[in-house]
């Protein structure tokens, strides 16, 4: 507890974009992580004390004024719980305030009256003080490692399991044992009522373990013991909304600050956990559940108003009819929403861009509608070009809606055929019907989301129409994101590791494809090697930094070269650059400026941080 004198001045974090505290005038002391109301500018604020000084800061432009503390006889976070979400903050370049934002419901922060009393239930829920260690297990079949985590559970040890889906979670949740079901709590994948119950539960100490989304790595579980991250090398463990942080390094760190065992597992690990810890590939796939087919002697299906075709090969027809003899499932996958990829202009050749955020936008034939592949933003299909007013517009690169015809003529009338493209969230409801359904067999024609079916229905063939286009992204993390969901796409749901997956390539076997027949870890032997040559994650780290304007970005960039990093501009979307460096820690000085309170009015850089 951090306490001075009878009056004294306090930093407080506020829910904002800003990075540095406000600091605010006490007139009696209160422990560190106590709620505070605070004003700013002319409204109130509610926000949590940090630290404490008997002396005010320097004399600046501003004058420090009253803060009110609240009547809670206890503080709401406890000292490792704020210092986990500083270090957020820092390590991911988004500012503490933010990070609060993430882990504190708003209906507690700003609760009006006092809450409970957490101080006597620490000391009642309080477990001894544990060390912290790394645990490793990779295995492909899910049901066989989520055994072994329930084995290590049942030690009767608190802890937080961390999954990438929240159907996941539910599912690993089924698998405890009745006694542990009852007392543990499956954390909200939503906001509301439901999360405010659960996060004073945890904080309370009243559930001795915590089952959840990446989310629930911010569930104030005093005194934990273990924490599971489960699939860790996920992209789902990756925010998508500001602030973007990666919740399997909040867990790392954690783990570290509570002093309890960290458990990474999943089918094939991250680039940083293989770097650092090396664990291997005990699986392999048999030989003859893996084909790789030339899309060279492959046929093109062409599609009105579509320039390109959509090669498909013998292979994927007759595996497809295989299974459906009997009564099982095929996906076919390609990551192409929509009748096609995009549409451009015949005139000037330019795509039609999304507004909002400058990617381009998917042709949605069936509802004569343009939707991002980024944000998701929906628009109508225009009449014209917006750059050049050509009056001729084509599709590129056919998508899902553009297979469904040929899908259906390959499946006899009775068996269902269905496109799965991530759009539509899949609730309770919808995932039973969805199983009902394919009880009987079918094709679903999905984009990576649609693995998700391998846990509702027998899928026996799993084919990726187009498995070069996986890799054609810039990112640099393209490779491992392709050979991810294709490794998923052999072992994911119950199918036992009998499932066929089909690669139709240009270059069948090559590169990053050997992984599937080798294994994870002679994957990351050759894609590790070439990111240490360009010095990618996880050899540094790479900022994706988006400005509010342009006039920003340039002065961002400018204060960066000063430091000697060089920033790369790729023009499009015009408000974003890159650049890498050694560790978020060295561009923290350089960037704080530009996220002062001073700043609210010109608007706060986004940064995202990609460590692996």
């Amino acid at each position: 507890m951090n306490r001075v004198g009878a009056h004294c001045y306090c930093s407080v974090i506020v829910p904002g974009p800003w990075w540095n505290p406000l600091t605010y005038e006490l007139q009696s002391p209160l422990p560190r992580g106590s709620r505070l109301k605070i004003p700013v500018g002319r409204g109130t604020r509610f926000g949590i004390a940090d630290s404490f000084f008997p002396t005010p800061p320097e004399k600046g432009t501003f004058n420090i004024r009253q803060g009110k503390h609240l009547s809670d006889n206890s503080p709401l976070l406890t000292e490792k719980t704020l210092d986990l979400i500083k270090w957020t903050g820092k390590t991911f370049l988004c500012g503490s305030g933010e990070v609060l934002k993430v882990s504190v419901p708003s209906s507690i922060l700003s609760f009006p009256g006092p809450l409970v009393d957490f101080d006597s239930l620490d000391g009642e829920n309080q477990q001894t003080s544990g060390q912290y260690e790394e645990n490793f297990l990779y295995e492909c079949k899910t049901f066989s490692r989520w055994k072994k985590i329930v084995e290590l559970l049942e030690k009767g040890d608190s802890f937080i399991a961390l999954f990438p889906e929240q159907a996941l979670a539910a599912s690993f949740f089924a698998l405890l044992p009745p006694a542990m079901q009852k007392s543990a709590l499956l954390w909200p994948s939503t906001g509301g009522k439901k999360l405010q119950d659960a996060w004073i539960a945890a904080r309370k100490g009243s559930v001795p373990g915590i089952v959840g989304g990446p989310g629930a790595v911010f569930a104030p579980l005093p005194g934990v013991r273990s924490i599971i991250v489960d699939e860790e090398s996920s992209g789902a463990y990756r925010t998508y909304r500001h602030p973007f942080l990666n919740m399997r390094t909040v867990a790392a760190r954690k783990a570290l600050l509570e002093k309890a065992s960290l458990t990474l597992s999943g089918r094939l690990p991250s680039s940083r956990v293989y770097l650092r810890g090396k664990p291997r590939c005990t699986e392999l796939p048999p030989r003859e559940n893996v084909k790789l087919v030339d899309l060279k002697s492959s046929f093109s299906s062409e599609f009105q108003g579509i320039a390109g075709s959509l090669p498909l090969s013998a292979a994927l027809f007759s595996e497809t009819a295989r299974v459906l003899s009997m009564g099982k499932v095929a996906l076919w996958l390609l990551d192409r929403k929509g009748y096609a990829g995009e549409v451009a202009c015949e005139e000037c050749g330019k795509p039609i861009l999304c507004s909002s955020c400058g990617r381009v936008m998917a042709w949605e034939e069936q509802r004569r509608r343009l939707r991002c592949s980024s944000c998701g933003k929906v628009s109508p299909l225009p009449e014209t070009c917006p750059s050049c007013r050509g009056v001729l517009l084509s599709g590129k690169r056919p998508g899902l809606e553009a297979l469904l015809p040929v899908a259906r003529a390959t499946a006899p009338d009775e068996k269902t055929v269905l496109i799965w493209d991530g759009t539509k969230p899949c609730g309770k409801k919808a995932a039973r019907g969805l199983t009902k359904d394919l009880s009987g067999g079918g094709i679903v024609l999905g984009t990576r989301s649609a693995l998700t079916v391998c846990d509702l229905a027998d899928v026996g063939f799993a084919a990726w129409v187009d498995a070069d286009s996986e890799v054609r992204s810039v990112a640099f993390q393209a490779k491992f994101t392709a050979f991810s969901m294709m490794w998923e796409s052999l072992w994911r749901g119950n199918s036992g590791g009998g499932r066929t997956v089909l690669l139709q390539s240009r270059r069948p076997g090559f590169g990053w494809q050997k992984g599937m027949v080798l294994g994870w870890d002679h994957f990351w032997n050759e894609e590790l090697r070439e990111r240490k040559e360009l010095d990618l994650p996880p050899f540094s780290f790479l900022l994706e930094i988006k400005s509010p304007s342009l006039g920003l970005k340039e002065s961002i960039m400018a204060q960066l070269e000063k430091i000697g990093l060089y920033p790369m501009d790729p023009g499009e979307p015009p408000l974003v650059f890159w650049v890498t460096t050694p560790s978020p820690a060295s561009v923290q000085n350089v960037l704080a400026p530009f996220f002062s309170i001073g700043n609210s009015s010109t608007g706060f850089p986004e940064i995202t941080v990609w460590i692996d």
